[in-house]
């Protein structure tokens, strides 16, 4: 199982905000479909096991605060809403966000193209997500 470090980013963000995290995925990712897949699993198990997890609120450190104001937004990572993501929904979500060049992934600093894009799970170190936003205008 190899641990892929995480980088999102939203085009949309005020600030010049990268969040970085660590993914174990499964073995046996083929194509970017799969890897697709994989990450929505894991995140949506992230947020819904965080949704409803009653945690009392501890302090943060000098260092936690830091290194969170450097992401953009201090929180102690509570999530008040009641509702779960759904899995299916997510996933459909991301698949067509790619489909549609909403959502881009770089693999290594390689962008990758389309979901059936053949890749190997063991060679990708760092993956990069970048969500993008219309710049002005609406659609009619």
């Amino acid at each position: 199982m190899p641990d892929i470090k995480i980088s999102l980013k939203s085009a949309a963000a005020k600030q010049n905000r990268i969040k970085t995290v660590t993914i174990p995925y499964p073995d046996g990712i083929t194509d970017v479909r799969g890897l697709i897949q994989a990450t929505v699993d894991w995140c949506v198990r992230d947020y819904n096991g965080r949704q409803g997890s009653g945690e009392l609120l501890t302090a943060l450190t000098s260092q936690e605060i830091e290194d969170a104001a450097s992401q953009g937004k201090v929180s102690f990572g509570v999530h008040y809403g009641t509702k779960n993501a759904d899995p299916v929904k997510a996933t459909a979500d991301a698949m067509e966000a790619f489909s549609d060049g909403i959502a881009v992934i770089f693999a290594d600093g390689r962008r990758l193209q389309s979901l059936e894009e053949a890749i190997d799970i063991q060679d990708i170190r760092e993956l990069t997500f970048v969500r993008l936003t219309m710049l002005a205008g609406r659609m009619w």
